[in-house]
């Protein structure tokens, strides 16, 4: 299924295999990809900007992987990272696939180097060797040498560990092999035994100390494991359900601090004469946390701080008031910079702010228009009145796509969000 059998039918266009806004209606929530039965399908998240080009769409599709899988592995919260771990990515392992493509296509399949010395009168000289084998000529009191043992380095095409290497080629080409090039590997002659492979792979891997010969070995483990549990099957499936929790950290990991703990509220219980915090319990029932926070301008009088409640809600496609936050995120917003201000009040949290803000962070489609990010309104309840700047939670929309291609930290991208906020009214 190199290019999958699907993309090499010529009647397929891989933009037919793609759907965008998952979630936007209350059917497929999945994002990601999935081949099941001869079909592939490549679901993109709310708010993503459809490509232009087939390579263009390409690069899209990496980048939704990557992003899928990078959240996965270094997201932090013990809830988050219980929801992403439900993802049926769990079960195919497409950093394996990815690798031995990428690997193949720089420097072919992998083969035993093996060392021959021969008798000869011109190549790579093993003078040791030639010297102990081979009668010198003599002449005017001279030493010469006619013959030499030469080293010669051949390719051992015939080692098990290269045919194995190449039956992990051909089933990551496959797969998702269309990513890259329309080449399709020859299928290897072995049929698949996951225990003769795996034997013949731990061998070489107890064998080598190249640490990028041990990445390989066990890439293509990972590759053999994944194909017995999924009894050879062309099918396969690497998303998520649950999106939410990537959006969520996508917004922190561009526009958060680190260290965020000091911004959280706690609660605690006093029973029988003893206090709890709400950290103690058995269940380890999380304390109040806003998704991120965002600080400008930190080494001057003017620094404020952001607090950004990332909703991966429907509204920037929709246009549908019911798909805005409801009255408990709204107050739970409210509450968390109130405690914020409190601290700041009661000299806890240093130095203190000039402002404190509110914001909800959603998706949309900007359709590749320069505005990247685009205030739409504010959310505010009646039982505060006065003129706090985070009575009102400004409702900002962020291009998906954007937000996927520059998810690590930018200082421009604060910058622009921090002036959005400020002065929308």
């Amino acid at each position: 299924m190199a290019e999958s059998d699907a993309v090499k039918d010529n009647k397929f266009s891989l933009f037919d295999a793609c759907s965008y806004n998952a979630n936007l209606e209350d059917k497929d929530y999945f994002v990601g990809i999935k081949y099941e039965n001869d079909n592939l399908k490549i679901n993109f998240p709310l708010g993503f900007t459809k490509a232009a080009t087939e390579e263009e769409l390409k690069k899209d599709v990496l980048n939704l992987i990557y992003i899928l899988s990078s959240i996965n592995e270094n997201n932090e919260s013990f809830i988050q990272s219980e929801k992403i771990e439900k993802k049926d990515s769990v079960l195919f392992p497409i950093h394996a696939y990815l690798y031995l493509i990428k690997d193949f296509l720089s420097n072919g399949y992998y083969f035993e180097r093996e060392v021959k010395y021969t008798k000869a009168k011109s190549g790579k000289i093993n003078w040791t060797k030639t010297v102990k084998q081979i009668k010198p000529t003599l002449a005017d009191d001279n030493i010469f040498y006619l013959d030499f043992i030469t080293r010669k380095t051949e390719h051992n095409e015939n080692e098990l560990i290269s045919q194995v290497h190449q039956y992990c080629v051909w089933e990551s080409f496959s797969k998702i092999g269309w990513l890259f090039t329309s080449f399709t590997p020859v299928k290897p002659k072995p049929t698949f035994n996951k225990n003769l492979f795996l034997s013949i792979i731990k061998v070489k891997l107890s064998q080598t100390f190249n640490e990028k010969t041990m990445m390989l070995f066990n890439y293509m483990i990972d590759v053999i494991e994944y194909l017995d549990k999924s009894n050879d099957s062309k099918n396969f499936t690497y998303g998520t359900n649950e999106f939410e929790y990537i959006w969520e950290s996508m917004v922190d990991q561009t526009f958060g601090e680190k260290n965020k703990t000091q911004f959280y509220p706690h609660c605690y219980w006093d029973i029988d004469g003893k206090s709890y915090s709400s950290d103690q319990l058995e269940f380890k029932q999380s304390a109040l946390r806003p998704d991120t926070i965002m600080i400008t301008d930190k080494k001057t009088d003017e620094q404020k701080i952001f607090v950004l409640d990332s909703k991966y809600y429907r509204y920037g496609e929709s246009k549908q008031l019911n798909h805005l936050p409801m009255s408990g995120s709204i107050i739970k917003q409210i509450a968390y910079a109130e405690y914020i201000d409190n601290k700041e009040k009661e000299g806890s949290l240093k130095p203190e702010s000039k402002a404190i803000y509110n914001a909800f962070i959603m998706p949309f489609d900007c359709k590749g228009s320069d505005e990247k990010m685009k205030f739409v309104g504010s959310a505010y309840t009646d039982y505060k009145e006065g003129n706090k700047t985070y009575y009102r939670i400004k409702t900002i929309l962020l291009d998906t796509k954007y937000l996927i291609e520059n998810h690590n930290r930018s200082n421009n991208m604060i910058k622009v969000l921090a002036e959005l906020i400020e002065k929308s009214k």
